[in-house]
Protein backbone atom coordinates (compact mmCIF):
# COMPACT_ATOMS: atom_id res chain seq x y z
CA UNK A 1 0.00 0.00 0.00
CA UNK A 2 1.18 3.00 -0.96
CA UNK A 3 1.93 5.84 1.70
CA UNK A 4 1.59 9.19 2.37
CA UNK A 5 4.86 10.41 1.76
CA UNK A 6 5.50 7.99 -1.32
CA UNK A 7 2.25 9.80 -3.23
CA UNK A 8 4.22 12.70 -1.97
CA UNK A 9 7.01 11.83 -3.63
CA UNK A 10 5.34 10.41 -7.12
CA UNK A 11 4.00 14.11 -6.89
CA UNK A 12 7.55 15.42 -6.21
CA UNK A 13 9.05 14.24 -8.91
CA UNK A 14 6.73 15.40 -11.57
CA UNK A 15 8.11 19.03 -10.74
CA UNK A 16 11.52 17.59 -10.43
CA UNK A 17 11.59 15.85 -14.04
CA UNK A 18 10.17 19.61 -16.03
CA UNK A 19 12.93 21.12 -13.91
CA UNK A 20 15.50 19.03 -15.23
CA UNK A 21 14.21 19.70 -18.77
CA UNK A 22 14.48 23.11 -18.31
CA UNK A 23 17.96 22.80 -16.84
CA UNK A 24 18.61 20.63 -20.47
CA UNK A 25 17.55 23.20 -22.54
CA UNK A 26 19.87 25.70 -20.57
CA UNK A 27 22.56 23.76 -20.92
CA UNK A 28 21.92 23.22 -24.44
CA UNK A 29 21.51 26.97 -24.96
CA UNK A 30 24.72 27.46 -23.50
CA UNK A 31 27.09 25.30 -25.97
CA UNK A 32 25.25 23.78 -28.93
CA UNK A 33 22.59 25.84 -29.53
CA UNK A 34 22.95 28.59 -32.08
CA UNK A 35 22.28 32.38 -31.42
CA UNK A 36 19.47 32.47 -34.07
CA UNK A 37 17.39 30.06 -32.18
CA UNK A 38 17.12 32.40 -29.18
CA UNK A 39 14.08 33.68 -29.44
CA UNK A 40 12.26 30.06 -29.78
CA UNK A 41 14.55 28.92 -27.20
CA UNK A 42 13.33 32.06 -24.52
CA UNK A 43 9.43 30.72 -25.52
CA UNK A 44 10.33 27.04 -24.66
CA UNK A 45 12.13 28.13 -21.31
CA UNK A 46 9.24 30.29 -20.52
CA UNK A 47 6.76 27.38 -20.64
CA UNK A 48 8.71 24.61 -19.08
CA UNK A 49 9.08 27.47 -16.23
CA UNK A 50 4.94 28.20 -16.09
CA UNK A 51 4.55 24.55 -16.14
CA UNK A 52 7.40 23.49 -13.43
CA UNK A 53 5.65 26.86 -11.17
CA UNK A 54 2.27 25.42 -11.05
CA UNK A 55 3.45 21.62 -10.60
CA UNK A 56 5.20 23.21 -7.58
CA UNK A 57 2.41 24.78 -6.01
CA UNK A 58 -0.47 22.66 -7.43
CA UNK A 59 -3.66 22.06 -5.29
CA UNK A 60 -2.25 18.19 -5.61
CA UNK A 61 1.04 18.62 -3.37
CA UNK A 62 -0.73 20.85 -1.28
CA UNK A 63 -3.18 18.68 -0.55
CA UNK A 64 -0.15 16.10 -0.28
CA UNK A 65 1.60 18.30 2.03
CA UNK A 66 -0.94 19.04 4.14
CA UNK A 67 -1.46 15.25 5.01
CA UNK A 68 2.05 14.90 6.52
CA UNK A 69 3.08 18.65 7.68
CA UNK A 70 1.07 21.66 8.74
CA UNK A 71 1.69 24.38 6.14
CA UNK A 72 1.34 26.77 8.37
CA UNK A 73 3.22 26.12 11.59
CA UNK A 74 5.71 23.44 10.18
CA UNK A 75 4.47 20.81 12.82
CA UNK A 76 4.95 16.84 11.32
CA UNK A 77 1.66 15.40 11.54
CA UNK A 78 3.16 11.54 11.01
CA UNK A 79 5.38 11.18 13.94
CA UNK A 80 6.23 7.68 12.45
CA UNK A 81 8.61 9.33 9.88
CA UNK A 82 12.42 8.91 10.19
CA UNK A 83 14.42 11.90 11.01
CA UNK A 84 15.21 11.98 6.83
CA UNK A 85 11.85 12.18 6.24
CA UNK A 86 10.92 14.95 8.64
CA UNK A 87 13.44 16.85 7.11
CA UNK A 88 12.47 16.30 3.53
CA UNK A 89 9.07 17.91 4.74
CA UNK A 90 10.09 20.34 6.22
CA UNK A 91 12.32 21.67 3.14
CA UNK A 92 9.11 20.72 1.07
CA UNK A 93 7.13 22.93 2.77
CA UNK A 94 9.48 25.57 2.97
CA UNK A 95 9.45 25.23 -0.93
CA UNK A 96 5.71 25.24 -1.69
CA UNK A 97 5.10 28.60 0.60
CA UNK A 98 7.59 30.36 -1.33
CA UNK A 99 6.63 29.03 -4.77
CA UNK A 100 2.96 30.30 -3.77
CA UNK A 101 4.21 33.51 -2.65
CA UNK A 102 5.66 34.42 -6.81
CA UNK A 103 2.86 34.66 -8.99
CA UNK A 104 2.94 32.53 -12.07
CA UNK A 105 2.54 35.90 -14.74
CA UNK A 106 6.28 37.12 -12.52
CA UNK A 107 7.59 33.49 -13.27
CA UNK A 108 6.91 33.23 -16.50
CA UNK A 109 7.88 37.07 -17.03
CA UNK A 110 11.15 36.24 -15.41
CA UNK A 111 12.10 33.09 -16.95
CA UNK A 112 11.45 34.69 -20.52
CA UNK A 113 13.29 38.05 -19.31
CA UNK A 114 16.72 36.01 -18.37
CA UNK A 115 16.47 34.07 -21.29
CA UNK A 116 16.52 36.57 -23.94
CA UNK A 117 19.19 38.81 -21.48
CA UNK A 118 21.23 35.09 -21.40
CA UNK A 119 22.15 35.87 -25.17
CA UNK A 120 22.61 39.48 -25.34
CA UNK A 121 24.66 39.34 -22.60
CA UNK A 122 27.31 36.76 -24.81
CA UNK A 123 26.79 39.26 -27.51
CA UNK A 124 27.73 42.27 -24.90
CA UNK A 125 30.67 40.49 -23.62
CA UNK A 126 32.27 39.35 -26.85
CA UNK A 127 31.79 43.34 -28.64
CA UNK A 128 32.57 44.79 -25.56
CA UNK A 129 28.92 46.54 -25.40
CA UNK A 130 27.85 47.93 -21.71
CA UNK A 131 25.32 49.75 -23.06
CA UNK A 132 23.61 46.65 -25.47
CA UNK A 133 23.03 44.86 -21.87
CA UNK A 134 21.79 47.21 -19.40
CA UNK A 135 18.16 47.64 -20.99
CA UNK A 136 17.97 43.54 -20.53
CA UNK A 137 20.31 44.17 -16.53
CA UNK A 138 17.06 46.87 -16.18
CA UNK A 139 14.55 44.18 -16.71
CA UNK A 140 16.47 41.65 -14.75
CA UNK A 141 17.52 44.00 -11.87
CA UNK A 142 13.52 45.60 -11.62
CA UNK A 143 12.15 42.08 -10.83
CA UNK A 144 14.77 41.21 -7.89
CA UNK A 145 12.99 43.80 -6.30
CA UNK A 146 9.68 42.70 -7.48
CA UNK A 147 10.83 39.11 -6.72
CA UNK A 148 11.67 40.42 -2.99
CA UNK A 149 8.90 42.40 -2.19
CA UNK A 150 6.69 39.16 -3.30
CA UNK A 151 8.98 36.68 -1.04
CA UNK A 152 9.24 39.12 1.93
CA UNK A 153 12.26 40.15 4.36
CA UNK A 154 12.72 41.20 7.38
CA UNK A 155 15.62 44.32 7.50
CA UNK A 156 16.48 43.95 3.40
CA UNK A 157 15.61 43.05 0.20
CA UNK A 158 18.36 41.63 -0.34
CA UNK A 159 17.89 38.90 2.52
CA UNK A 160 14.59 37.46 0.33
CA UNK A 161 16.62 36.84 -2.68
CA UNK A 162 20.10 35.29 -0.53
CA UNK A 163 17.57 33.22 1.26
CA UNK A 164 17.12 31.10 -2.34
CA UNK A 165 20.96 30.10 -1.95
CA UNK A 166 21.85 30.19 1.42
CA UNK A 167 19.31 29.53 4.31
CA UNK A 168 19.70 30.94 6.87
CA UNK A 169 22.68 33.33 6.09
CA UNK A 170 21.27 37.43 5.67
CA UNK A 171 23.03 40.17 4.38
CA UNK A 172 23.83 41.62 7.94
CA UNK A 173 26.13 38.38 8.53
CA UNK A 174 27.71 39.06 4.85
CA UNK A 175 28.93 42.47 6.09
CA UNK A 176 30.18 40.96 9.27
CA UNK A 177 31.79 38.29 7.40
CA UNK A 178 33.68 40.37 4.61
CA UNK A 179 34.59 43.14 7.19
CA UNK A 180 36.97 40.34 8.76
CA UNK A 181 38.01 38.95 5.35
CA UNK A 182 38.69 42.41 3.65
CA UNK A 183 41.36 43.85 5.43
CA UNK A 184 43.15 40.25 5.99
CA UNK A 185 42.63 39.70 2.24
CA UNK A 186 43.86 42.95 1.20
CA UNK A 187 47.15 42.65 3.36
CA UNK A 188 47.70 39.28 2.74
CA UNK A 189 48.15 40.30 -1.10
CA UNK A 190 50.26 42.81 -0.26
CA UNK A 191 52.39 40.56 1.57
CA UNK A 192 52.44 37.83 -1.58
CA UNK A 193 53.43 40.72 -4.32
CA UNK A 194 56.79 40.71 -2.97
CA UNK A 195 57.35 36.89 -4.20
CA UNK A 196 56.28 36.72 -8.05
CA UNK A 197 57.68 34.12 -9.60
CA UNK A 198 60.04 35.07 -12.45
CA UNK A 199 59.34 33.44 -15.31
CA UNK A 200 55.56 32.13 -15.37
CA UNK A 201 56.03 31.70 -19.31
CA UNK A 202 55.79 27.76 -19.73
CA UNK A 203 52.05 28.03 -18.67
CA UNK A 204 51.83 30.27 -21.38
CA UNK A 205 51.59 29.84 -25.80
CA UNK A 206 50.22 27.63 -27.58
CA UNK A 207 48.40 24.47 -26.26
CA UNK A 208 46.55 21.96 -28.58
CA UNK A 209 42.72 22.21 -27.40
CA UNK A 210 42.24 18.06 -27.90
CA UNK A 211 45.34 17.76 -25.78
CA UNK A 212 43.57 20.29 -22.95
CA UNK A 213 40.90 18.51 -23.32
CA UNK A 214 41.70 14.89 -22.64
CA UNK A 215 44.21 15.77 -20.01
CA UNK A 216 40.44 17.07 -18.37
CA UNK A 217 38.67 13.81 -18.88
CA UNK A 218 41.81 12.38 -17.01
CA UNK A 219 41.51 14.26 -14.03
CA UNK A 220 37.75 14.09 -14.20
CA UNK A 221 38.45 9.85 -14.23
CA UNK A 222 40.75 10.22 -11.22
CA UNK A 223 38.57 12.14 -9.17
CA UNK A 224 35.96 8.99 -9.87
CA UNK A 225 33.47 10.75 -12.11
CA UNK A 226 31.47 8.28 -13.75
CA UNK A 227 31.65 8.78 -17.56
CA UNK A 228 27.98 6.72 -18.10
CA UNK A 229 26.67 9.16 -16.32
CA UNK A 230 28.68 12.57 -16.73
CA UNK A 231 30.24 14.33 -20.24
CA UNK A 232 31.98 17.51 -19.83
CA UNK A 233 31.60 19.76 -23.03
CA UNK A 234 32.93 23.01 -24.42
CA UNK A 235 31.31 26.77 -23.30
CA UNK A 236 31.41 30.45 -22.88
CA UNK A 237 31.34 30.35 -18.90
CA UNK A 238 32.40 27.20 -16.85
CA UNK A 239 29.47 25.57 -15.36
CA UNK A 240 28.05 22.04 -13.83
CA UNK A 241 24.23 21.58 -14.64
CA UNK A 242 22.17 18.85 -12.02
CA UNK A 243 19.67 17.25 -14.57
CA UNK A 244 19.54 13.99 -12.42
CA UNK A 245 21.78 11.83 -10.39
CA UNK A 246 22.24 9.35 -13.50
CA UNK A 247 22.76 12.87 -15.90
CA UNK A 248 25.39 15.78 -15.15
CA UNK A 249 27.22 18.21 -17.36
CA UNK A 250 29.91 19.50 -16.95
CA UNK A 251 31.27 22.14 -19.34
CA UNK A 252 34.62 24.26 -19.45
CA UNK A 253 36.26 27.09 -21.55
CA UNK A 254 39.93 25.51 -23.13
CA UNK A 255 42.22 28.36 -23.80
CA UNK A 256 45.00 27.84 -26.17
CA UNK A 257 47.06 30.23 -24.69
CA UNK A 258 46.40 29.69 -20.99
CA UNK A 259 46.81 26.05 -20.29
CA UNK A 260 46.27 26.13 -15.98
CA UNK A 261 43.13 28.03 -16.61
CA UNK A 262 40.99 25.48 -18.01
CA UNK A 263 42.63 23.05 -15.59
CA UNK A 264 40.88 24.74 -12.45
CA UNK A 265 37.65 25.35 -14.30
CA UNK A 266 37.77 21.59 -14.46
CA UNK A 267 38.65 20.80 -11.02
CA UNK A 268 35.85 23.25 -9.77
CA UNK A 269 32.81 22.07 -12.18
CA UNK A 270 34.07 17.89 -11.52
CA UNK A 271 33.49 19.10 -7.54
CA UNK A 272 29.96 20.54 -8.19
CA UNK A 273 29.61 17.09 -10.30
CA UNK A 274 30.64 14.48 -7.46
CA UNK A 275 28.30 16.01 -5.33
CA UNK A 276 25.20 15.78 -7.79
CA UNK A 277 26.67 12.28 -8.54
CA UNK A 278 26.41 11.09 -5.31
CA UNK A 279 22.55 12.38 -4.38
CA UNK A 280 19.96 8.71 -3.91
CA UNK A 281 18.56 9.00 -7.20
CA UNK A 282 15.57 7.02 -5.40
CA UNK A 283 15.23 10.28 -3.86
CA UNK A 284 14.92 12.10 -6.99
CA UNK A 285 11.62 14.47 -6.67
CA UNK A 286 12.03 15.62 -3.05
CA UNK A 287 14.50 17.79 -1.41
CA UNK A 288 17.03 14.57 -0.48
CA UNK A 289 17.65 14.78 -3.92
CA UNK A 290 18.70 18.38 -3.77
CA UNK A 291 22.16 19.96 -2.60
CA UNK A 292 22.18 21.49 0.66
CA UNK A 293 22.71 25.02 -0.32
CA UNK A 294 24.95 26.88 -3.22
CA UNK A 295 27.55 27.68 -0.10
CA UNK A 296 27.64 24.18 0.66
CA UNK A 297 27.83 23.34 -3.44
CA UNK A 298 31.06 25.77 -3.98
CA UNK A 299 32.56 24.46 -0.85
CA UNK A 300 32.55 21.20 -3.10
CA UNK A 301 34.41 22.76 -6.23
CA UNK A 302 36.94 24.59 -4.04
CA UNK A 303 37.47 21.85 -2.30
CA UNK A 304 38.42 19.92 -5.23
CA UNK A 305 40.11 23.29 -7.34
CA UNK A 306 42.27 24.89 -4.44
CA UNK A 307 42.58 23.16 -1.35
CA UNK A 308 43.73 20.20 -3.22
CA UNK A 309 43.95 20.95 -6.64
CA UNK A 310 46.52 23.32 -6.13
CA UNK A 311 48.25 21.53 -3.71
CA UNK A 312 52.03 19.62 -3.68
CA UNK A 313 50.94 16.44 -3.39
CA UNK A 314 48.56 16.20 -6.40
CA UNK A 315 51.02 17.80 -8.91
CA UNK A 316 53.29 15.29 -7.60
CA UNK A 317 50.52 12.62 -8.99
CA UNK A 318 49.18 14.53 -11.93
CA UNK A 319 52.51 16.33 -13.26
CA UNK A 320 54.09 13.95 -15.10
CA UNK A 321 50.96 13.43 -16.99
CA UNK A 322 50.89 16.53 -17.91
CA UNK A 323 54.67 17.14 -18.58
CA UNK A 324 54.29 14.21 -21.35
CA UNK A 325 51.29 15.81 -23.05
CA UNK A 326 53.25 19.15 -23.30
CA UNK A 327 57.19 18.27 -23.08
CA UNK A 328 57.98 21.24 -25.49
CA UNK A 329 56.56 23.70 -23.07
CA UNK A 330 56.61 21.86 -19.56
CA UNK A 331 59.46 18.79 -19.99
CA UNK A 332 62.37 21.45 -18.37
CA UNK A 333 60.00 22.81 -15.75
CA UNK A 334 60.51 21.46 -12.13
CA UNK A 335 58.05 20.71 -10.31
CA UNK A 336 58.36 22.81 -7.49
CA UNK A 337 58.54 25.70 -10.08
CA UNK A 338 54.90 24.47 -11.37
CA UNK A 339 53.95 24.05 -7.86
CA UNK A 340 55.01 28.10 -7.04
CA UNK A 341 53.60 29.59 -9.98
CA UNK A 342 50.29 27.96 -10.30
CA UNK A 343 50.14 29.49 -6.68
CA UNK A 344 50.91 32.63 -7.69
CA UNK A 345 49.22 35.66 -6.13
CA UNK A 346 48.56 38.29 -8.34
CA UNK A 347 45.67 41.18 -8.49
CA UNK A 348 43.45 40.10 -11.84
CA UNK A 349 40.94 40.97 -13.68
CA UNK A 350 38.66 37.80 -13.91
CA UNK A 351 37.28 36.29 -11.21
CA UNK A 352 37.15 32.69 -11.66
CA UNK A 353 40.65 32.56 -12.61
CA UNK A 354 41.76 34.72 -9.65
CA UNK A 355 44.13 33.16 -7.09
CA UNK A 356 42.88 32.13 -3.65
CA UNK A 357 44.02 35.00 -1.79
CA UNK A 358 42.27 37.98 -4.09
CA UNK A 359 39.28 35.77 -5.14
CA UNK A 360 37.03 36.72 -2.55
CA UNK A 361 37.83 40.31 -3.27
CA UNK A 362 36.02 39.68 -6.80
CA UNK A 363 33.03 38.46 -4.45
CA UNK A 364 32.96 41.30 -1.84
CA UNK A 365 32.72 43.87 -4.95
CA UNK A 366 29.51 41.93 -6.32
CA UNK A 367 28.17 41.93 -3.45
CA UNK A 368 28.42 46.05 -2.61
CA UNK A 369 27.03 46.73 -6.23
CA UNK A 370 24.24 44.35 -5.61
CA UNK A 371 23.28 45.73 -2.43
CA UNK A 372 23.61 48.90 -3.96
CA UNK A 373 21.08 48.12 -7.47
CA UNK A 374 18.91 47.20 -4.49
CA UNK A 375 18.62 49.52 -2.38
CA UNK A 376 18.75 52.19 -5.58
CA UNK A 377 21.78 53.54 -4.42
CA UNK A 378 22.63 54.06 -8.29
CA UNK A 379 21.56 53.08 -11.79
CA UNK A 380 22.69 49.96 -14.06
CA UNK A 381 24.32 52.42 -16.25
CA UNK A 382 26.51 53.49 -13.36
CA UNK A 383 28.16 49.83 -12.66
CA UNK A 384 30.86 50.24 -15.19
CA UNK A 385 32.40 53.39 -13.50
CA UNK A 386 31.22 51.48 -9.77
CA UNK A 387 33.08 48.27 -10.72
CA UNK A 388 36.02 49.91 -11.67
CA UNK A 389 36.44 52.30 -8.96
CA UNK A 390 36.00 49.43 -6.93
CA UNK A 391 38.52 47.23 -8.40
CA UNK A 392 40.98 50.43 -7.66
CA UNK A 393 40.56 49.96 -4.44
CA UNK A 394 40.22 46.37 -3.47
CA UNK A 395 42.73 45.40 -6.26
CA UNK A 396 44.96 48.28 -6.90
CA UNK A 397 43.65 47.35 -10.94
CA UNK A 398 41.52 48.56 -13.29
CA UNK A 399 40.38 46.85 -16.30
CA UNK A 400 40.55 47.88 -19.83
CA UNK A 401 37.47 47.09 -21.10
CA UNK A 402 33.69 46.12 -19.83
CA UNK A 403 34.60 42.40 -21.24
CA UNK A 404 37.00 41.88 -18.69
CA UNK A 405 35.19 43.91 -15.93
CA UNK A 406 31.62 44.18 -15.36
CA UNK A 407 30.51 42.06 -18.40
CA UNK A 408 33.01 38.94 -17.59
CA UNK A 409 30.10 37.03 -15.35
CA UNK A 410 26.52 35.41 -16.99
CA UNK A 411 25.00 35.44 -13.54
CA UNK A 412 23.40 38.83 -13.56
CA UNK A 413 22.05 37.60 -16.99
CA UNK A 414 20.32 34.20 -15.74
CA UNK A 415 18.51 36.39 -13.21
CA UNK A 416 20.76 35.10 -10.46
CA UNK A 417 21.16 38.72 -7.87
CA UNK A 418 22.10 37.30 -4.22
CA UNK A 419 23.94 34.48 -5.66
CA UNK A 420 28.06 35.77 -5.57
CA UNK A 421 28.16 35.77 -2.09
CA UNK A 422 27.56 32.08 -2.40
CA UNK A 423 31.39 31.83 -3.51
CA UNK A 424 32.91 33.52 -0.71
CA UNK A 425 30.82 31.12 1.54
CA UNK A 426 31.72 28.09 -0.11
CA UNK A 427 35.64 29.20 0.22
CA UNK A 428 34.65 29.35 4.16
CA UNK A 429 32.79 26.36 4.12
CA UNK A 430 35.19 24.15 2.04
CA UNK A 431 38.73 25.68 4.66
CA UNK A 432 36.12 24.58 7.50
CA UNK A 433 35.76 21.37 5.92
CA UNK A 434 39.41 20.68 5.22
CA UNK A 435 40.49 21.71 8.63
CA UNK A 436 38.39 18.29 9.68
CA UNK A 437 39.18 16.15 7.06
CA UNK A 438 43.24 17.25 8.12
CA UNK A 439 42.77 15.45 11.50
CA UNK A 440 40.89 12.37 10.12
CA UNK A 441 43.49 12.05 7.19
CA UNK A 442 46.83 12.84 9.18
CA UNK A 443 48.45 11.17 5.82
CA UNK A 444 46.45 12.56 2.84
CA UNK A 445 49.35 14.40 1.28
CA UNK A 446 51.08 10.95 1.14
CA UNK A 447 48.05 9.44 0.04
CA UNK A 448 46.74 12.13 -3.24
CA UNK A 449 50.65 11.97 -3.85
CA UNK A 450 49.98 7.96 -4.55
CA UNK A 451 47.47 8.60 -6.58
CA UNK A 452 44.52 7.72 -4.58
CA UNK A 453 41.94 10.19 -4.46
CA UNK A 454 38.82 7.57 -4.02
CA UNK A 455 39.23 8.21 -0.20
CA UNK A 456 38.93 12.25 -0.93
CA UNK A 457 35.55 11.77 -2.95
CA UNK A 458 34.21 8.95 -0.07
CA UNK A 459 35.24 11.58 2.61
CA UNK A 460 32.58 14.17 1.07
CA UNK A 461 30.22 11.54 0.06
CA UNK A 462 30.07 9.87 3.59
CA UNK A 463 29.89 13.44 5.55
CA UNK A 464 28.27 16.43 3.01
CA UNK A 465 26.78 14.68 -0.30
CA UNK A 466 24.35 11.77 0.76
CA UNK A 467 22.09 14.18 2.99
CA UNK A 468 21.02 16.10 0.42
CA UNK A 469 18.82 18.85 2.53
CA UNK A 470 18.11 16.76 5.57
CA UNK A 471 20.72 19.32 7.10
CA UNK A 472 20.63 23.07 6.34
CA UNK A 473 24.16 24.69 5.83
CA UNK A 474 24.56 25.86 9.46
CA UNK A 475 23.40 22.31 10.38
CA UNK A 476 25.26 20.44 8.47
CA UNK A 477 28.67 22.21 8.44
CA UNK A 478 28.35 22.02 12.26
CA UNK A 479 27.48 18.44 12.05
CA UNK A 480 30.81 17.88 9.76
CA UNK A 481 33.17 20.24 12.02
CA UNK A 482 31.95 20.86 14.85
CA UNK A 483 31.48 24.29 15.12
CA UNK A 484 29.34 26.95 13.82
CA UNK A 485 30.93 28.94 9.94
CA UNK A 486 33.31 31.46 10.87
CA UNK A 487 36.43 33.25 9.22
CA UNK A 488 39.03 31.46 11.33
CA UNK A 489 39.66 28.09 9.33
CA UNK A 490 39.70 30.37 5.99
CA UNK A 491 41.83 32.96 7.49
CA UNK A 492 44.75 29.93 9.15
CA UNK A 493 44.83 27.86 5.80
CA UNK A 494 45.22 30.88 3.55
CA UNK A 495 48.45 32.15 6.46
CA UNK A 496 50.11 28.87 6.45
CA UNK A 497 49.99 27.86 2.90
CA UNK A 498 51.65 31.17 1.37
CA UNK A 499 53.93 31.64 4.40
CA UNK A 500 55.59 28.62 2.98
CA UNK A 501 55.20 29.35 -0.47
Amino acid sequence: MESDFDRLLEIGKKASTLNSIHYLLQWDQETYMKPGSASIRSMQRELLASLTHAEKTSPEIERALSKLIDLQSGEILDDSLDNAKKSALREWRRDFNLNKKLPESFVKRKAKTISEATSIWAKAKKENNFPLFAPHLEKVIADAREEAKYLGYKDHPYDALLDQYEQGITSSDLTKLFSELKPFLVDLCKKCADNKISDESFLFGSFSDQKQYEFHQYMLTEMGLDPNYSRLDKTNHPFCIPIHPHDVRLTTHSHSSSLFESISAVLHEGGHALYELALNPENFGSPLCEATSLGIHESQSRFYETIIGQSLSLWKYFYPTLQKMFPEKLSAVPLETFYQTINTVKPSFIRIHADEVTYILHVILRFEIEMGLLNNEFEVSDIPNIWNQKMQDLLGIVPNTDSEGCLQDVHWSCGLIGYFPTYALGNLYAAQIFATFKKIYPDFEKKIADGNLTFIKEFLNENVHKFGREYTPADLIKKVTGKKLSTDDYIEYLSSKYSQI
